[in-house]
C-alpha cells in the first residue's frame, strides 16, 4: 500500500480532510465493503477523479488513516483525563460518553469504525489490521494507567476488558437504535470497578 508523508498529508488542504472524515461517517453507516468511492467523494462534495490523488493507496489507505484519525482524538481524549489523575471507571465511562456522542451524530445511529474494520477489513488487509491494533494497544495503556491509580489489580486485563465492553454495548445500541444504551451498559458494568475494594481486579463485566 502506498503512503504519503506527514507534511503532505498536512499540505494537501480542506479536500482531502472532508474525504478522510467522509469515509470514517459512510464506514460507521455502510460498512467497509458497502462503501464505495463514488459515494465518498459524493458526502465530500470533492470533485470526481480527485480520490487517488489524495490517496493513491486507494479505499484501504482511506481506511487506516480513519483509524489514525480516530486513534488521535481519543487519545488526546484519554491524556486529558490522565493529566487530570482520573480513575479508570471515569475515563472508561468518559470514553464511552465520547463514542455515543459521535455514533448519534446527524440523526443517525451509527456503528463503530473499529468493529466494523475488524469484521470486515481485518481478514483481507494487513495494514488496516495493524491501524486497529496500534489504536487498542494505546487506549488499553492510556486506560490501564487509570485503573492503576485507582487501585486495580491487573489493569491491563481490565482495560481490555472495558474496551470489550464498549465495542460490544455499541453493537447492542445500534440495534436498539438507542446510542444512549452504550452509556447504560458501561456504566453499568463499571459499578464492578468502582464498587470493587482497591487492590482487586473486578471478577467479570457484567451487562
Amino acid at each position: 500500500m502506498k503512503t504519503v508523508k506527514k507534511a503532505d498529508r498536512l499540505a494537501v488542504g480542506s479536500t482531502r480532510e472532508r474525504i478522510l472524515r467522509s469515509g470514517v461517517v459512510l464506514f460507521q453507516a455502510h460498512g467497509y465493503h458497502g462503501t464505495g468511492v463514488a459515494a465518498i467523494l459524493d458526502e465530500a462534495r470533492a470533485p470526481k477523479g480527485c480520490f487517488y490523488h489524495h490517496f493513491p493507496g486507494g479505499k484501504e489507505q482511506l481506511a487506516v488513516e480513519a483509524v489514525e484519525w480516530l486513534a488521535g482524538e481519543v487519545d488526546a481524549f484519554l491524556d486529558r483525563l490522565n493529566g487530570a489523575q482520573a480513575g479508570g471507571a471515569d475515563m472508561a465511562l468518559g470514553m464511552t460518553r465520547y463514542a455515543a456522542k459521535g455514533s448519534a451524530r446527524a440523526g443517525t445511529m451509527r456503528g463503530s469504525l473499529i468493529a466494523v474494520l475488524a469484521a470486515e477489513a481485518v481478514p483481507g488487509s494487513a495494514a488496516i489490521g495493524d491501524a486497529l491494533k496500534r489504536a487498542i494497544a494505546s487506549w488499553t495503556g492510556k486506560l490501564s494507567a487509570g485503573f492503576k491509580r485507582s487501585g486495580v489489580v491487573e489493569s491491563d486485563m481490565v482495560a481490555i476488558r472495558a474496551l470489550a465492553l464498549l465495542e460490544g454495548a455499541t453493537v447492542l445500541a445500534r440495534i436498539a437504535g438507542r446510542p444512549e444504551q452504550i452509556v447504560e451498559i458501561v456504566a453499568a458494568a463499571l459499578n464492578d470497578v468502582v464498587s470493587g475494594a482497591a487492590g482487586h481486579t473486578p471478577a467479570s463485566f457484567r451487562l
